[in-house]
């Protein structure tokens, strides 16, 4: 919070201890949010308290990141600049040469103006990170053609000499995969998957594919609209044949009508593993907008049977109901292990939280 921040400048000694920084930069958009939401009194970006946290080593920032290039929070990307971070998450990234106009509460009519190189931007700040070893692009759907084709033009290996796992678009990972020669983790968002995005995949990522160990990938649903990735499965698990962690994450939450239940993807997934024979950990995740559906997510232990069968090595599996499996010796099976259920996982979401009354009654 932005009041955390102010207790750098009381207490520098504890913004020295401070190793990982969350900033939600929704407060520069107070017309989006709840005022209870909004501190009513900002410290001008918090950049004298973040210069004080010298020892950060992992920023996520969420929200809008048009602060990568809007001139008015060159202080604010200064402040960014001078942290030796590993890891670095950036949200939404808002590029300001979008065809398509949309008017945010609290815009500037800087971007109209603007005519820089987004691309350029980006690099700058990889530039002044050698330290990076893992970079993630939660959402990069405004991501236009021109930034995407300048970053595939002048990426270079200098620029990311340390980065092993990577979070972005296919589109946008395609400027990474030939130059990221440490490249261990990669996990691509949404894209409508054709043959000509898998030659670009493939072609670019040749020299690294078979150094990929852990591979995520969120895809649409299987419909007319969407066909492809389906029909083509074991191609794209090929790409990266010595992975060793899998996870797969479907999306349905566009249609307006039930799809196929979770056991349908399940088993496809599980019938084209065969491809990874070093895999020992796989996730099945299903994105519905029918979550009580009866059955919608549930899997059949004959399903998971069948993923372990495909891969001998396998150790766990995750299935859509977020139910972890393992895998016991049975020497009585004609296989020689059986599938075990260890437990239901829980995955928490911590919410949003107001600033600490001070004991004499202010806010800290």
């Amino acid at each position: 919070s932005i009041r955390l921040l102010e207790t750098f400048l009381l207490r520098p000694d504890l913004a020295l201890l401070v190793r990982h920084l969350e900033i939600d930069l929704r407060w520069r958009y107070p017309g989006l949010f709840p005022p209870s939401q909004v501190p009513p009194d900002l410290h001008p970006d918090g950049l004298e308290a973040l210069f004080l946290a010298k020892n950060i080593q992992s920023l996520s920032l969420s929200g809008v990141a048009d602060w990568i290039w809007e001139p008015e929070m060159a202080n604010f990307r200064e402040a960014i600049f001078k942290m030796k971070l590993v890891r670095l998450h950036v949200p939404l990234i808002r590029d300001p040469h979008t065809e398509y106009i949309c008017t945010w509460p609290g815009d500037s009519v800087i971007e109209d103006d603007w005519d820089g190189d987004l691309g350029d931007e980006i690099r700058k700040l990889l530039q002044a990170q050698p330290l990076l070893e893992e970079f993630k692009f939660s959402d990069v759907a405004s991501i236009t053609y021109k930034t995407s084709a300048s970053l595939r033009d002048k990426l270079k290996h200098s620029d990311i000499p340390s980065l092993k796992s990577l979070q972005a678009n296919p589109e946008l990972a395609l400027a990474f995969l030939p130059v990221a020669d440490r490249l261990e983790s990669l996990d691509l968002t949404i894209a409508d998957w054709g043959d000509r995005l898998f030659s670009d995949i493939e072609t670019k990522s040749a020299a690294i594919g078979l150094s990929i160990l852990r591979f995520s990938i969120r895809v649409w649903y299987s419909s007319d609209d969407h066909p492809w990735f389906w029909e083509n499965l074991a191609k794209v698990l090929s790409l990266f044949p010595n992975m060793e962690q899998l996870s797969v994450t479907v999306n349905s939450l566009t249609s307006e009508k039930a799809v196929e239940p979770a056991q349908y993807y399940f088993d496809m997934i599980a019938e084209n593993a065969y491809v990874l024979p070093s895999l020992r950990n796989a996730e099945v995740r299903f994105e519905t907008l029918y979550p009580d559906t009866p059955r919608i997510f549930e899997v059949q232990t004959q399903s998971v049977l069948k993923f372990r069968t495909a891969c001998p090595l396998l150790e766990t599996v995750i299935d859509p109901m977020k139910r972890l499996w393992t895998f016991r010796t049975d020497q009585k099976n004609p296989r020689g292990f059986t599938p075990q259920l260890f437990g239901q996982l829980i995955e928490e979401r911590p919410g949003p939280v107001n600033d600490l009354q001070d004991p004499q009654g202010g806010d800290l």
